[in-house]
């Protein structure tokens, strides 16, 4: 989100609408990333403030933001341990970013970001079973190029890295501080090195609408994570397969309204477990759109919405030596929709007020994380209270309670079917306190 934080460059050649509508772009790409990999939300901190520039003609943002989180229910996860047992968990985490904007000649903007954090999870699973895990999350670093010198169309090429500044490896029962994705914000806590490069364009539509398309791939570097039986089995090496995207974006305003819709598709490699080829997981489209209508100058309601598919896995099956499509989908749908209002009180004081709901529609499995993802729903409403301490910085705290419902799951069918995997309908309920701030040089 950062990233967009940009230098006030103004070019005759440009629509007069083209700089605000490309300042909202890295919204929809944030909005994509979230739905795809829940913990990915995580990383999206507040708004910056508004931007100063400084005679070097660089913006530097400094942003971060302390959240806590909170949830109970009648099982822990996953939800076959401890069958009746009644769990609790809860995350606190800090994410941290630096970005930095500026003009390199006059046609060349760099974007450069780093994005870090800390994660405290606990988890209660219910019987004894306790979780605890206190650590750095991984580290993203990435740098942007966008040429301003042809009128009508601005290439860019990004370039970024995971550093696994995390913990994949869990000992002993600190595995059982992984909690449900759709519940908390970082579900895991680190991978290995991935490398990426994204390249693509804007293309203003006349005066008042901007196009972008990109096209991006990432190797996934390989490390070793927990076994799945923490009561004596050996680690797991795992190497994630290269992922090759494609996303069109378009962005277009009618007055007060402000429209956004972007669609992605993903493409991910064979994942090689222990040496071995394992699976081809299957190819995920990713659909956003946001509509913002500004009432007046105090008030601003927004509506976005994000829907993901992914198709079903492809195994390999050592007995033919080849992968087939597994015969039923061990991926799911999910459906995210978010309602938010901004009322601006004082020049100072800015209030919201925010309600979502998800759906998954059928449980899901990731083979690389050897994780199961329940079936629900998740309904969550809350407030916000921004402060503007300066033209430069800001402070935000907001608050929400969720609600989800879980569906039940028959035994599972990996194979064979597989006693004792069964669960019944769940509700969970929990909180999520933030306390965050930025500010601008």
């Amino acid at each position: 989100m950062l990233k967009n934080t940009s230098v006030n460059v103004n070019r005759t050649a440009r629509p007069a609408a083209f700089p605000v509508l490309a300042g909202t772009l890295g919204a929809v790409i944030a909005s994509l990333v979230a739905l795809a990999t829940p913990a990915a939300a995580a990383d999206v901190a507040i708004p910056p403030a508004s931007s100063v520039t400084v005679s070097s003609g660089w913006t530097l943002v400094f942003d971060s933001e302390a959240r806590y989180t909170s949830w109970s229910g009648p099982r822990g996860f996953p939800n076959n341990f401890a069958l009746g047992t009644p769990a609790r968990g809860s995350q606190f985490y800090v994410p941290l970013a630096f970005a930095a904007t500026g003009l390199v000649g006059s046609d060349v903007k760099l974007e450069l970001l780093a994005r870090t954090g800390y994660v405290d999870a606990r988890q209660n699973a219910g019987g004894g079973l306790v979780g605890h895990v206190s650590t750095m999350t991984d580290t993203v670093v990435s740098a942007t190029a966008t040429w301003l010198g042809t009128p009508g169309f601005q290439p860019f090429l990004a370039l970024n890295a995971n550093l696994p500044t995390g913990r994949a490896n869990l000992a002993g029962t600190q595995a059982f501080a992984r909690s449900d994705p759709d519940l908390v914000e970082v579900p895991t806590f680190g991978e290995g090195f991935n490398l990426g490069a994204t390249l693509g364009g804007n293309i203003p539509i006349g005066q008042n609408s901007l196009a972008t398309v990109s096209v991006s791939h990432t190797h996934r570097g390989a490390f070793t994570r927990d076994p799945t039986d923490i009561f004596g089995g050996l680690d797991t090496r795992i190497e994630p397969g290269a992922s090759t995207s494609g996303t069109a974006q378009l962005a277009h305003i009618m007055g007060a309204l402000l429209l956004r819709a972007a669609v992605t598709y993903t493409y991910t490699s064979a994942t090689r477990i222990d040496g071995g080829l394992a699976v081809i997981q299957g190819d995920a489209f990713a659909l956003t759109g946001t509509a913002a209508y500004t009432w007046n100058p105090e008030h601003v309601t927004t509506f976005t919405t994000a829907f993901n598919h992914t198709r079903s896995n492809a195994n390999f099956i050592l007995a033919v030596n080849q992968f087939q499509r597994e015969a039923f989908n061990s991926n799911s749908n999910a459906l995210r929709l978010r309602l938010d209002h901004a009322w601006r009180i004082t020049p100072q004081w800015t209030l919201g007020m925010f309600g979502s709901w998800f759906h998954r529609d059928s449980n899901a499995y990731v083979p690389t994380a050897f994780q199961f993802i329940p079936a629900k729903t998740k309904l969550a409403l809350g407030g916000s209270a921004r402060y503007q301490v300066a033209p430069n910085s800001a402070i935000t705290v907001r608050a929400e309670h969720f609600w989800v419902n879980q569906a039940s799951r028959p035994d599972i069918d990996f194979g064979g079917i597989i006693p004792g995997t069964s669960i019944p309908a769940l509700s969970f309920t929990g909180w999520t306190l933030s306390l965050g701030g930025n500010i601008t040089f």
